[in-house]
Order: C-alpha cells, then sequence, then structure tokens
C-alpha cells in the first residue's frame, strides 16, 4: 500500500483538476532517458537498473517510480512510502519539468494545493490504523 502520485503534462499550466478540459490530451513527459535524469536530479540516487521502474530509498522514506515502457514516456506513478519531506522534492520536479502531480487520493495538483501533504498524512494516518498503529 502507498500514496499513489500520478505525473501527467499539459499544453498548459493548470492551478486545479476542474480547469483541464475534457478535451485536453497528456503530452508526453519526455524521453526515458530524460526522465530518469530528471527524477535522479530531485532523487539521487535513484535505481534504475529497470528502465520503467525506478527506486528511490532515502532515510525520510522511499518512492517507486513505475514509469511503464514507453519511449517517450506517457506518464508516470508514483507509489510513495515516506514522511512529509518526500513532497517538497516531487513538487520542485514538477515544477521544473512543466509536469503535473496529481494526488491520487484528494484529487488535487501537488503544485497548486494549499496543503500539498495532506493525501501523504490521510494515507499514513490508513495505514496506521490497518496495521494497528496509533
Amino acid at each position: 500500500m502507498s500514496w499513489d502520485v500520478s505525473i501527467l503534462k499539459f499544453s498548459q499550466p493548470y492551478a486545479a483538476i476542474e480547469e483541464i478540459p475534457d478535451d485536453e490530451t497528456p503530452l508526453p513527459l519526455g524521453s526515458q532517458q530524460h526522465v530518469h535524469s530528471a527524477v535522479t536530479k530531485h532523487f539521487p540516487g535513484t535505481n534504475w537498473s529497470d528502465a520503467a521502474w525506478g527506486i528511490f530509498d532515502s532515510p525520510f522514506g522511499s518512492i517507486e517510480f513505475n514509469l511503464g515502457k514507453d519511449d517517450p514516456a506517457s506518464s508516470m506513478m508514483l507509489h510513495v512510502r515516506a514522511s512529509n519531506e518526500i513532497v517538497a522534492p516531487i513538487i520542485r520536479l514538477c515544477l521544473e519539468e512543466g509536469w503535473n502531480a496529481l494526488d491520487c487520493s484528494t484529487g488535487e495538483l501537488l503544485e497548486a494545493a494549499d496543503d500539498p501533504t495532506a493525501g501523504l498524512e490521510g494515507w499514513r494516518a490508513y495505514r496506521d490504523r490497518v496495521i494497528g498503529e496509533s
């Protein structure tokens, strides 16, 4: 179980999912090599031994970057198991690359959210209930 964030690129910046027109089609994120480099810049040491699935481990948690096999990459799903410190570099990555980070639990774009850590905090609370921790 993880907190999931979908990374997409649109033709223009949007502040909310509701602003995205029904006929908007996501653009490619870039080549797999470009995406690997961009991710590794913000998450040093990410293991890309499987080009479709990067793994980042750090003292504040982990992210699995599910890129898929398409080249250029059409999107990327992040499976996050970490503390709130992981959110800022996700946002920096997206802002630098012109990507959007959709919090799959709140339906908000992280880079425009009032509280971009809300979905992660909700996931951790749920996880702790499920495994019996308080």
